[in-house]
């Protein structure tokens, strides 16, 4: 494997799924994995098996839920293993990127013989995934816009295009699987060819009566692709089913692929399209000329940066945010850093190890060599602003920011006069759904500290411009002692795990005696997408603590 196959080096999910899978020999009496169902929403594929080893090993949650999960790539495809070893156009239907092997119970096959079927993808555009969590399946499928050839009626087309923001380009609209689902890039470039779109325009340029036309379209070219069971383009890849068999789809498109459409028109094929990719369309497409749409939008731009000038509206005035005053490198070493005697006395131990010493060092030749994150004077602020014995709730994230100006030793906290991250904003929100703090006009979380909230980062330092470039340098072990020594030492404290790194980070927690709530990160990637996702349960873990204003 490789590509997006290996993105996380092994499939996602791969390690803890293998050890609910059953092997099989060849007698009655042995458990095998049975494959329940095979469906798919879209180009979302998953199948779903029995419980495997669950069954005997005990342990299951209501949660305990089994199923493999598969994106095709453009070029992705199964096979069966009849036609795998066959020649066509090249080597590729002899390299497949994985593939089943299963048995095949009926009566038809006595001898139990199994079989394989190959997954080829010679792009290596497509993922697999694997997952023991039905609530995981489940969030999958939620966030999936309706199927386009299942249960998106014209509608509902409509009403989910009218719901986005109407300076959308229609192409990304389309090409999101959390609005449509089943949308690829030839289908979205026909569809639109043969509606008469400009694939360059933004929603709110759009009729009624063309979305109703989009939509027909989008459906009619989707469905005609799915019956032809394979598409094969020359100049562009083969495309098969699973016996090897040519599709016929070639001799219906009109636009995709194509010198010329089939009424004799050029196509321009555009490689940076509106949506990152590339989309065939002609001339007679587009609702104004390439030239004049551009000059428009940079007019546009123009006027929003005059406007700017000028000033905010009263209703943006809080998200004003001056610049940074820049502060001076005081060339402390790690030792030097920490100044609260509370914490020197927490962690004297491990100050006078040599796992600190090898830090040290460590962090004293990479600032030699680079520029890194935050300034030696700020590398313990989180220690230093928050004494160990004020410590009431314990913030756990991951690394600094990487950003000049952005990290000063408070993890998920900026410096005033930087925009705050994504992950900030997303804690700034729910701050103010769930106990009406009003979204502050600054990042900086120094009053938390003061407060007693320690905003501690799992790795102290970093590179600029690199994330986790400092990351199994030392810097674990030290955060281990820090979450050791007020596991140990103090009581009633709680635990906010946000993120798999700080979950990891806090296994050691004893939850009889401290309060420990886990989350995924709020991270926008995150933050709604997992089984305990932030956005969803940090209004509980808010609610039972008392948290002032800026």
């Amino acid at each position: 494997m490789s590509g997006r196959y290996t993105k996380h080096g092994k499939p996602r999910g791969f390690e803890d799924f293998r050890k609910t899978i059953t092997s099989h020999v060849a007698d009655d009496t042995t458990d095998v994995d049975v494959i329940q169902e095979w469906n798919c929403k879209g180009k979302f594929i998953w199948l779903t098996l029995d419980q495997g080893k669950a069954n005997n090993e005990g342990g299951m949650d209501d949660d305990f839920y089994r199923s493999v999960w598969i994106t095709l790539g453009m070029s992705g495809r199964f096979q069966r293993d009849s036609f795998g070893a066959e020649e066509d156009d090249g080597t590729a239907h002899k390299q497949p990127r994985w593939y089943f092997e299963f048995l095949d119970e009926g009566e038809h096959n006595p001898e139990k013989l199994t079989r394989k079927i190959f997954y080829y993808d010679t792009r290596n555009f497509g993922t697999l995934r694997f997952s023991t969590s039905k609530m995981e399946l489940m969030d999958k499928l939620k966030s999936l816009g309706p199927d386009i050839l299942d249960d998106c009626t014209e509608n509902i087309f409509i009403e989910v295009m009218r719901k986005q923001r109407q300076t959308m380009n229609v192409c990304k609209f389309l090409m999101d699987q959390k609005k449509v689902a089943g949308v690829g890039n030839y289908i979205l470039s026909e569809a639109l060819y043969r509606s008469n779109l400009d694939p360059f325009a933004s929603l709110n340029e759009i009729t009624n009566d063309q979305a109703k036309l989009l939509y027909n379209e989008v459906v009619g070219t989707a469905t005609a692709s799915y019956n032809a069971q394979g598409v094969t383009r020359r100049a562009g890849g083969s495309y098969r089913d699973v016996d090897g068999n040519e599709g016929n789809y070639a001799f219906s498109l009109q636009c995709y692929g194509r010198e010329y459409c089939v009424q004799g028109r050029e196509i321009i094929r555009e490689t940076k399209g509106p949506h990152g990719r590339t989309i065939w369309y002609v001339e007679d497409q587009l609702f104004m000329p390439r030239f004049e749409r551009e000059n428009s939008l940079s007019r546009n731009t123009q006027s929003i940066v005059t406007d700017t000038r000028k000033g905010r509206p009263k209703s943006r005035e809080k998200e004003k945010i001056s610049k940074p005053k820049k502060i001076a490198d005081c060339g402390l070493n790690l030792a030097e850093a920490l100044t609260d005697e509370s914490w020197k006395k927490a962690l004297g131990p491990f100050l006078n190890s040599e796992k600190f010493e090898r830090l040290s060092n460590f962090v004293d030749s990479e600032r030699k060599l680079h520029d890194v994150y935050p300034l030696s004077q700020d590398v313990f602020s989180a220690l230093n602003k928050c004494s160990f014995e004020d410590v009431k709730v314990v913030i756990i994230g991951q690394d600094p920011y990487h950003g000049p100006g952005q990290g000063h030793g408070l993890a998920f906290s900026v410096q005033e006069g930087v925009n705050p991250p994504p992950s900030l904003k997303n804690i700034f929100k729910e701050l103010e759904s769930d106990v009406g703090i009003d979204h502050p006009s600054h990042g900086n979380l120094e009053c938390w500290a003061t407060q007693g909230i320690l905003l501690l980062n799992t790795v102290l330092t970093v590179r600029r411009g690199e994330a986790n470039s400092h990351s199994k340098m030392g810097w674990e072990d030290c955060s281990d002692e820090i979450v050791e020594a007020l596991n140990e030492k103090r009581d009633g404290l709680v635990f906010l795990l946000w993120g798999a790194p700080a979950a990891k980070k806090g296994k050691t927690l004893d939850a009889s005696k401290h309060t420990v709530i886990k989350t995924s990160h709020p991270s926008p990637l995150g933050a709604t997408k997992t089984k305990t996702p932030f956005l969803v349960r940090l209004r509980y873990q808010l609610l039972s603590y008392q948290w002032h204003h800026f």
